[in-house]
């Protein structure tokens, strides 16, 4: 490995694994909050431009190496909480939420605003505020463009090293001994310089989080609960929080701070949205069904959460357990899912068409479009489905069933579009371009199509170049 991608990899891995502890939440003014100034080295180094091009390198790596979470109902769910924090951070970047089947304790930020959440993570919340308390300051580090200042201080080639970043990172997280020897080795002797740098870093992004968190109408008091929750454990029933606390320590004078920032605040109501329960307790049956439920005293979510491990074999007592949804979308979709499983396919298109054009449709869609297919209504499936701008962090469940669709409507074309897309988000750039040349000999391809795929051709072109650069290091 050469020196400019070890570095880039030490960056990550001191920058990416930062505690999850760090968001001190609290809604004073700037002049109240002391943000260091750290300046702005970063444009010397990794234009706003390159950094965007490199979150979006960074999402389709992990995508095609990590175990993400690609259920679009969860998808959704994080991308709207993220929104609507990012909507209160500086400087208006664009995000990317993903959330990574891991049982540690963690998450972190990557350039171009990618926002990585563990599932340990999320299992171990007790409310939204405590969740959002550790996105905003993980949106924090991506506004104030921490990595981008930290390859500046090392005078790394921006744009290659901002790649090895993504290669380290990923490195790091497949093979901590790897990531160890990395750190321990050449770099060890500026190991102790950069983590001191990180820190002033994690006291800009504890201030710039908090006024985020409270922009967006989050309890400043949930951080600080959150921090003495785990400092007063060492291993945890979704993973062993200890090595992480011995490598980012919780100090006392961190916790204080937190505790006396947070106090300032008082005491306030909290706008939080009920999905967040449904949301943490879907994760739970998918990624540890052995742990119990967290339902707080709400009958309706341990009915939910119930009904949700019923669905794996016996749709009929997940439907009885489920009762009537009155309104709430995340018990309305397990109904579904349970009606399609016992092949009721008219109920749910009853239960879902009046949701088809809402905001959620990217949850709802991919259930209802399963009962049109299955009644034989693969046109009107499409018609839904086609309505859906497709972007970078469409999940890939969505991706798959809408080629399916596409298919059953004789969409051909636009069936190797979404496996192209799929392919694409995952990286695998010469299979996607395999899937468009192929689309392309399909005669009658309508232009609007046909432009879509042309433009897909040119962002894989870009990508491809990109990669190429860090290959030949």
């Amino acid at each position: 490995m050469n020196a400019n991608i070890a570095n880039a990899c030490l960056v990550a891995a001191l920058l990416s694994s930062s505690p999850l502890l760090h968001a001190a939440t609290l809604d004073l003014q700037a002049a109240d909050l002391n943000v260091p100034d750290l300046g702005s080295s970063a444009s010397k180094s990794l234009t706003s431009t390159e950094e965007s091009l490199l979150g979006v390198e960074t999402v389709r790596k992990l995508r095609g190496s990590e175990p993400v979470v690609e259920d679009p109902e969860l998808s959704s769910w994080l991308q709207n909480l993220g929104n609507r924090l990012a909507r209160h951070a500086p400087n208006n970047g664009k995000f990317h939420f993903l959330i990574v089947k891991n049982p540690d304790i963690n998450a972190y930020a990557m350039p171009g605003g990618i926002i990585a959440i563990h599932s340990g993570l999320i299992l171990n919340t007790q409310s939204e505020s405590e969740l959002a308390a550790v996105i905003a300051h993980e949106i924090a580090h991506v506004s104030q463009r921490h990595i981008a200042r930290m390859m500046s201080d090392q005078e790394l080639n921006p744009l290659v090293t901002g790649l090895g970043v993504v290669a380290g990172a990923a490195a790091a997280r497949n093979s901590p001994e790897a990531a160890k020897a990395i750190i321990t080795g050449t770099m060890a002797a500026q190991a102790h310089q950069q983590l001191s740098f990180s820190r002033q870093m994690e006291t800009e992004a504890d201030r710039v989080g908090l006024r985020i968190l409270t922009g967006a109408g989050f309890d400043p008091q949930a951080m600080p609960a959150f921090m003495e929750k785990l400092d007063r454990r060492t291993h945890d029933l979704y993973g062993d929080i200890s090595r992480y606390l011995r490598t980012h320590p919780l100090s006392i004078d961190r916790l204080s701070d937190t505790r006396n920032l947070a106090s300032q605040m008082g005491k306030r109501a909290a706008r939080e949205n009920e999905t967040y329960v449904y949301a943490r307790e879907k994760l739970r049956a998918m990624t540890a069904p052995a742990s119990p439920v967290n339902a707080q005293g709400d009958p309706q979510l341990t009915r939910y959460a119930q009904a949700l491990r019923q669905l794996q074999g016996n749709p009929q007592a997940a439907l009885q357990t489920l009762g009537n949804p009155a309104g709430n979308l995340p018990v309305t979709l397990a109904i579904a899912q349970a009606y399609n499983q016992s092949h009721r396919y008219a109920d749910t298109e009853k239960l879902l068409t009046p949701l088809a054009n809402g905001s959620q449709r990217e949850a709802v869609l991919p259930v209802l479009a399963e009962a049109l297919l299955a009644n034989g209504k693969a046109a009107q499936a499409w018609s839904l489905l086609d309505r859906v701008q497709l972007v970078e962090q469409t999940s890939l469940e969505f991706l798959e069933i809408r080629q399916r669709v596409a298919e059953q409507a004789g969409q051909s074309a636009e069936a190797y579009r979404s496996a192209a897309e799929r392919s694409t988000r995952m990286g695998e750039y010469k299979h996607a371009r395999a899937l468009l040349e192929q689309a392309t000999r399909i005669p009658g391809v309508p232009a609007q199509t046909a432009a879509r795929m042309h433009a897909m051709m040119l962002d894989i072109d870009r990508a491809e170049n990109r990669s190429k650069l860090l290959d030949k290091r």
